[in-house]
Parts: C-alpha cells; structure tokens; sequence
C-alpha cells in the first residue's frame, strides 16, 4: 500500500530509531536545569568533577605548545593504543599502587567511559547480564543497557558490595558475564571497599570464568585513612579503567584502560571501529602536562578537596535531622545521604531546590530506581562557605519533610 504525500510529510525518523535508544529516556539535565531555576542562588552539589580552580590551565597551554612542536608528523592516522611516551609513563603511575603493567597493555580512551563502553561492547550481548553493585555510577547504568543485557544490582554496605550477595547472584545467573565496580571512593556512595573483599571478588570472578571491570577514577585522590589495592593488583585478568579527567580536567576526554594480551587485542580492535585513535595532539599534551608535574600538583588539590569534605561533614553533623546517616569517605567527590523511607524522594528534591540546594537522588544510581530515601551530594567544586549554607538549606528541607 502506497503512503499518501499527506502521511509523508508528517511521518518523522523518529520512527527509525533503534529499539536500544529506548533505554536512554529523558536527560536527568532536563531535571536539573529546572530545578536550578527554582532559587535565585542555588548551591549545586551535583558536579562529579574537579574544581575550577585545581584544572592546571597554565601548565595545559604550556604542554600543548610542546605537543604542537610534533605537528606535522602527528596530524595523520596512528597511535591506535596511545601515545606510547603516555602509556609508559601510565604503567609508571599505576606501579605506584601495586598494578604491574606493560605499556602494551594498556589502551588510551576518549575517558575511562569510552573505556567502559569499549569493554562493554566487547564482552556484553542480548541475553547475557552484568552484576553491578547498588548504587552505582549512573553513566555504567546507561552503557549496559544500551547492549541490552540485564543488570544484575548487589547491595553493600559501608565497605562497598556485599561480596556474599555476589557469590548468590553469580551461582543464580550463569548467563552473568562480568561483575563491575568501582572499588575505591565509590560513586555515589564514597564508599572503600576493603582488600578482603576484593580478594574474595578476584576469587569469584576466577571460579565462574567472568570479567571484573574495575573502575577507578578517583584512586590518586586520597584525603585520610590507609591507601586500598586495585583490584587489578591482585590478578592480572582484571580489566581496570583509569582517568585523567579527576586529576587534570575532564575536558581533556583523556582515559584509559588495562587489560591482559588476549583481552587487549580485542579491545583495540572494537576501539578502531569506534574512532581509529583518540586525538593524537591531545595524548602529547597530557602526557607533557603530567610529566614531572602530576605528583606535586595532585598533592595540591588533594588539600582544597579534604577541606570541602571536612566542610561538608562537620555542616551534617551540625545540621541534619534525627534519623539522617551520611557516608565519611576517605576520598573522591560524594557523600551519600540516607534519610527515612516515609521522606518522598521527587518530593524533597523539588522542596529543596526551591529551598536553594540541588542534589542528585538516589534512584538516579539504581537499575531499578527502587532507592527512594537517598541522595549524592558532592563536595569537590563548592567552597566550604557555600557548602556550609547549602547543607544548612538541606537541614531544613529535611526537618520539614520528616515533621521534626
């Protein structure tokens, strides 16, 4: 049957869409950039980022005049794994924390996120599942649906995810093909899981023949407390993503991935179908801005951001209501709030918004959106004067939500 010229000039591509981009709905900025109407000054704790002022600038234009001096010769086609000086001075950093690398084993990435999804896209397919534990990182949530499989969530505790729950969801799905985490200052919940723990996960992982993807952005931004063993450490059949975007800037779309030689090949070959090679100017800048520098400057920033999470902890302990419990992370950006069930989630987050103080809700790092008497809040981009006034606009939203 033919389509009149009526049908056609109304009929959208819309209709062409892959079933897959259902998975995507509406953008959580739509919600955010609403709410951050609501206030005439409203203090944003929702930047997963670094602050402003700890992105080396200076130290960035003077190492991308020094890339440049490579030009011509690096403007065409190449380095498909990566920059070699950047990846040698990579399994230079990662050695620091116990991971023993070959540069060849390691793939530079557009972030540790086109990690991820490089990684995803190689291992995952319809029917297969992913165990994740809960909460988790929202962008993991969002790539692992996009390959269709189903998501397995584990709950945890203060120490990160329930390792025994694990062991059940992986006996109870032999269609489970990997296990991801992110084990040090966990995103949302700050959260560290500890070396027993992650011995036991290599241990599983090893008995049920599945890939561990380890995330680990925030592993260089320590504030207290004793430094953790990436999993990766303890066994090499660990796939552990990496970032530049915590410690420099993530504009810089500068990431990268470990993986063993039979896992690498593949990775790289999905990886050229996806861009050929990251931005080969880009890699040289990274690596001259890092070189000799990345320590010192890491050391810095650690400072500014141990005082904004003292900030925000003391303001907690000072404002929040009975029946509110926050994690005390040792490191990364999030503190994660929990608060009691009877508290309705949407409606606390629009209360607050009006009241001044933004957050990202819990339900945001679930699966299943079933968490709905939680909340992240980040401390990295915000001064402890503004912390302090945020915190004290939650407290009040909080109290009159709960009635006390």
């Amino acid at each position: 049957m033919s389509t009149t010229a009526t049908d056609q000039a109304t009929r959208s591509l819309t209709e062409r869409f892959a079933k897959r981009t259902s998975v995507f709905g509406t953008s959580i900025w739509t919600d955010i950039l609403r709410q951050l109407k609501a206030h005439p000054d409203p203090v944003y704790f929702g930047d997963g980022a670094p602050s402003p002022e700890c992105m080396p600038v200076e130290r960035l234009k003077w190492a991308s005049a020094k890339a440049w001096e490579d030009a011509p010769g690096c403007l065409a086609y190449g380095d498909q794994l990566g920059y070699l000086p950047l990846r040698e001075l990579i399994a230079g950093r990662v050695a620091q924390r116990g991971i023993e690398t070959k540069p060849d084993n390691i793939l530079i990435t557009g972030g540790a996120t086109q990690g991820l999804d490089i990684a995803a896209r190689a291992f995952l397919e319809p029917g297969d599942a992913i165990i994740v534990e809960v909460p988790t990182f929202l962008g993991a949530i969002e790539i692992f649906e996009l390959y269709g499989v189903e998501i397995i969530g584990v709950g945890g505790d203060n120490d990160g995810m329930d390792v025994d729950e694990l062991a059940r969801a992986l006996e109870a799905n032999p269609h489970a093909k990997a296990i991801y985490t992110i084990p040090t200052f966990q995103n949302p919940s700050g959260t560290t899981m500890p070396l027993e723990r992650r011995r036991r996960i290599v241990d599983l992982a090893r008995e049920y023949n599945v890939a561990v993807f380890e995330d680990d952005p925030y592993g260089d931004l320590q504030y207290s407390g004793e430094p953790v063993a990436p999993i990766r450490s303890l066994d090499d059949r660990v796939i552990h993503f990496g970032t530049f975007s915590k410690t420099i800037a993530p504009g810089i779309r500068v990431g990268f991935l470990i993986a063993p030689d039979d896992v690498i090949r593949m990775l790289l070959s999905v990886r050229e179908v996806t861009d050929i090679s990251n931005d080969r100017i880009m890699m040289r800048t990274v690596y001259h801005a890092a070189k000799d520098f990345l320590d010192d400057h890491i050391e810095r920033v650690r400072d500014v951001y141990r005082a904004r999470r003292d900030a925000m902890l003391a303001a907690l302990d000072e404002h929040m209501p009975e029946g509110v419990t926050w994690s005390k992370p040792d490191g990364g950006f999030f503190v994660w709030i929990t608060f009691p069930e009877n508290v309705d989630q949407t409606e606390l987050f629009d209360d607050a918004a009006r009241n001044g103080v933004i957050f990202f809700p819990g339900r945001w790092f679930d699966p299943e959106k079933r968490i709905g008497h939680t909340l992240r809040l980040s401390f990295s981009t915000v001064p402890e004067d503004r912390i302090q006034l945020g915190i004290e606009r939650l407290g009040k939203t909080l109290r009159e939500s709960i009635g006390s």
